[in-house]
């Protein structure tokens, strides 16, 4: 049969492993990609191995600094050793979906920067994955994703994440602001690491605590069960501090950290009067229902998943195509502002400035941005081209340039290239 994209597909990419899901239409959620007995939580380790020699690991840190590896002798770009990455651990779909090809992929990672995102987009690139087909996000809004396609009864109210991976612990509150329209979704963040790291602190702990909980095999019973009961004292504390005074219907648990006795102990107390869930999937599954809401019917359009990185105002021109008046997007609302890199030709017929419509992402009038162009009234309508290239420098500064293409051998361009800055609200 021939091959067709079809398939809805998240992937959480981190510094050690990684989990890949993709969306079974008919179980209508995420299922896991590589799950065996051995192998429950499905994590494939983040590393190469080329040609049978050393696995190159520590890629995703790599990829941040932009740092080559050597194989063989040679020097090999990172953008190529993770696409080699990505080409193997995307062909495990194709054991459970044969004939199916990748409609949307959406990859969580755990923080990002534009280079960083650069690299990775430019990796996927090279096995065939533009940018039309393929996400990325951090896990917060992965989060946000995975609780807002969960039953509406559990994120009535403030929703709260716990990540352990058992060096930090990430305290993470998702909170919906109703008042807007569309309601607001972001999440706050506590980092309650130092609070809960009582390894090498043994002045904060009674005596009888070894100064390392880190190697309980090496304790005798005694010592051991003490040292897990007073783990899980410290983290039943952190929990009632972080949700003091809050409404908190719905804890999450995830992290490789709570797969240990003391929170076999801990959870059961922690979930009452409240639903509390474990489990080491969310990401993956919070960026499989991304792929989703990105590649087909927007599902939470009542609802923008926000953070402090993104475009606050829909950008957009009207404009002629084919003597049809249409819609030009130069930026989406709701992107984070490194991803936008929009460019487009124009040809003026008696125009004076280019008009640039702006909507917020919230309630409020849209507006508009006039752009001059004036440094090209002298050349007769319709024969010459302008290049716009929308890009911005940080959430809410836009840089247009404008660039004077010509018309051919007829008129030809200066070339004359000048920008103009806007400030969004």
């Amino acid at each position: 049969m021939d091959e067709e994209r079809s398939l809805i597909v998240g992937m959480d990419l981190c510094d050690e492993t990684t989990q890949l899901a993709v969306y079974d239409r008919e179980l209508m959620e995420p299922v896991l990609i590589g799950q065996s007995e051995d192998n429950p939580d499905a994590l494939i380790e983040t590393a190469v191995n080329f040609a049978e020699r050393e696995p190159i690991t520590g890629i995703l840190e790599k990829v941040r600094t932009g740092e080559d590896v050597m194989n063989d002798g040679k020097m090999v770009g990172i953008e190529r050793v993770l696409a080699y990455f990505f080409r193997k651990t995307l062909a495990m779909t194709r054991v459970r979906y044969p004939g199916e090809k990748i409609k949307m992929l959406t990859i969580a990672v755990p923080s990002m920067d534009k280079d960083f995102v650069d690299r990775i987009y430019e990796s996927l690139s090279l096995i065939g994955l533009e940018n039309d087909r393929v996400r990325i996000i951090d896990h917060k809004r992965s989060y946000m994703y995975y609780v807002l396609y969960q039953k509406k009864e559990l994120w009535t109210n403030d929703v709260g994440l716990f990540d352990y991976d058992g060096k930090r612990l990430l305290y993470e509150q998702l909170k919906i602001d109703r008042s807007h329209l569309p309601a607001l979704v972001g999440v706050t963040e506590k980092d309650f690491t130092e609070a809960f790291d009582v390894v090498g602190k043994p002045e904060k702990l009674p005596e009888k605590l070894p100064d390392s909980i880190e190697f309980i095999d090496e304790m005798d019973d005694e010592e051991a069960g003490y040292a897990a009961a007073s783990k899980g004292t410290i983290f039943e504390n952190i929990v009632k501090t972080a949700l003091k005074n809050q409404f908190v219907s719905s804890l999450f648990m995830t992290g490789e950290g709570f797969e240990a006795k003391w929170a076999d102990e801990v959870f059961p107390r922690l979930a009452v009067g409240r639903r509390l869930f474990r489990g080491r999937n969310l990401y993956v599954s919070g960026a499989t229902y991304a792929s989703k809401e990105f590649g087909e019917k927007k599902r939470l359009e009542d609802y923008v998943v926000f953070a402090p990185d993104m475009v606050p105002e829909r950008l957009s021109m009207e404009v002629y195509e084919n003597g049809k008046p249409t819609e030009v997007v130069l930026a989406p609302a709701g992107y984070p502002w490194f991803e936008v890199d929009t460019e487009v030709d124009l040809i003026p017929d008696g125009d004076t400035e280019i008009v640039v419509n702006a909507r917020p992402v919230f309630e409020g009038e849209t507006k508009q941005y006039k752009l001059d162009i004036s440094p090209i009234l002298a050349k007769n309508n319709r024969m010459t081209r302008i290049g716009l290239r929308v890009r911005f420098e940080d959430a809410k500064t836009a840089i247009f340039t404008i660039r004077d293409k010509g018309f051919g051998d007829t008129m030809p361009g200066s070339n004359r290239v000048w920008e103009e800055t806007v400030i969004c609200s």
